[in-house]
């Protein structure tokens, strides 16, 4: 009997998957031509996120080695994936990448060099419920049907998206109200264009945004109630609404070129602050005693 035991012990090790035996890694590689029965090393690639990521250590990084399509995938623990401008997503029927917090401790988030595809049937390309910091440097989002980024937040948040561009979607980059108030977005150096609703539109806490390019949309920038959003050294311009405050909310803006929109600044009922370096052509619908030349609140 113990012969037998120790004959389908040896056969139960030859045929687990090096995927599914290996102890998690630092830093994992995927490749076009890789398997996810491989340990995942720079030698040995797997073929997907998912099967990197099941490999990879809690705080490590996932980079890709050749390009390739690397499929979707749900993140609930800290992580960088580095695609090297050569990695992508395409997701036509869901998020291509899903990020959500089922530990106590907060989550950390690193995406950067990637370039994700939703095939005008893809819900949305990052979609988050509870991480604590993203951070999204360098990436392509496009023809999703949902948010190029969106959050639900449920958790305390942060959010820096950096260097990157957003095409198509109903929304480019949105948070929605959840349980939680404390929400904070950096947006920098980011271009959205063509949402089929809003460029930018924040539900609540704090969003700023410099050196960035709102156009083509329905609406370029928007404050849900209690929302306040900062926009600095940014174009908005060639949407049906530039700049949109609803009902308890704060817009600041400064040193901003706002023109070719069919109106500049709409009427929302909320309140909107700017200086006397903006640059803004086209109707302004909001009431004069809800706007002034001072950016401070």
């Amino acid at each position: 009997m113990k012969t037998r035991n120790i004959v389908l012990a040896s056969v139960a090790v030859l045929f687990c998957t090096a995927s599914a035996c290996a102890t998690t890694i630092a830093h994992t590689w995927v490749s076009g031509s890789g398997s996810d029965t491989n340990p995942c090393t720079f030698a040995s690639p797997c073929l997907t996120f998912g099967g990197a990521l099941a490999n990879t250590s809690a705080y490590g990084i996932i980079t890709v080695k050749d390009a390739g399509d690397f499929g979707a995938v749900t993140i609930s623990k800290s992580v960088t994936i580095d695609g090297s401008n050569l990695g992508s997503i395409i997701s036509t029927s869901t998020n291509a990448i899903w990020i959500y917090n089922t530990v106590t401790e907060p989550i950390n988030v690193v995406l950067r060099n990637l370039t994700l595809n939703g095939m005008v049937t893809g819900e949305t390309g990052v979609w988050t419920t509870g991480a604590a910091n993203v951070t999204i440097v360098n990436c392509l989002f496009e023809n999703f049907i949902s948010n190029g980024i969106g959050t639900y937040n449920n958790a305390a948040e942060n959010f820096v998206v950096r260097d990157t561009v957003i095409v198509g979607g109903n929304y480019g980059f949105s948070s929605f109200l959840g349980s939680s108030p404390a929400f904070y977005a950096s947006l920098q150096n980011v271009t959205i264009m063509g949402a089929e609703e809003y460029a930018v539109y924040n539900a609540i806490g704090v969003m700023e945004i410099t050196g960035s390019v709102l156009t083509q949309s329905i609406t370029g920038v928007a404050a849900g109630n209690g929302a306040t959003i900062s926009v600095a050294s940014s174009m908005i311009t060639a949407n049906n609404t530039g700049v949109y405050s609803e009902t308890g909310a704060k817009i600041r803006l400064d040193n901003n070129d706002i023109y070719d929109n069919t109106t500049a600044i709409g009427n929302g009922g909320g309140i909107v602050k700017t200086s006397t370096t903006n640059k803004v052509s086209g109707v302004i619908a909001i009431p004069a005693a809800d706007i002034s030349n001072s950016v401070t609140f």
